[in-house]
């Protein structure tokens, strides 16, 4: 995989560069493991999603994403409540979404990752692109600029 787009290393050199590494290894993971796929990295506040979907519908159609934290990263899974998880990697308490924290390059290559990728590539509710992906298609959402108040003009 080639280096991150320029805005993904724009957006990361506010961490440490052990964060930037870990995230360009779970990057180039993710997008090993599922192929070409639609990309959308979004930084929300003081985080980045870098979020994975079959089809240009990024939260329709999601399969995971990866969330930038100050000191680690979060693989996501939409659907985490329902997947096999016989190496007890998958967190959290929510109604769906389950993730495995990385906070080393070492994590990466934890037993079961792969199949859990694997499980959230194959799930029969994800739509299919119009047509077959050559390569991964990254975009980036920024925040757009307005002229108008957010609130109703009074006078």
């Amino acid at each position: 995989m080639a280096t991150p787009p320029k805005q993904l290393r724009h957006l990361l050199r506010r961490h440490e560069s052990y964060m930037y590494d870990l995230l360009v290894a779970a990057r180039r993971m993710v997008l090993d493991e599922i192929g070409p796929c639609y990309e959308l990295i979004s930084p929300i506040k003081t985080l980045i999603a870098l979020i994975y979907s079959s089809t240009e519908k990024p939260m329709k159609d999601q399969i995971c994403s990866l969330i930038v934290y100050r000191q680690h990263v979060n693989l996501m899974f939409t659907r985490g409540v329902d997947m096999d998880d016989p190496h007890a990697l998958l967190e959290g308490s929510g109604k769906a979404i389950r993730h495995v924290k990385l906070r080393t390059l070492d994590d990466l290559t934890k037993p079961g990752l792969d199949a859990l990728m694997a499980q959230a590539t194959t799930r029969p509710e994800l739509g299919r692109p119009a047509r077959p992906l050559r390569s991964v298609m990254t975009s980036v959402k920024t925040k757009k600029a307005t002229t108008q108040p957010s609130w109703p003009r009074l006078f």
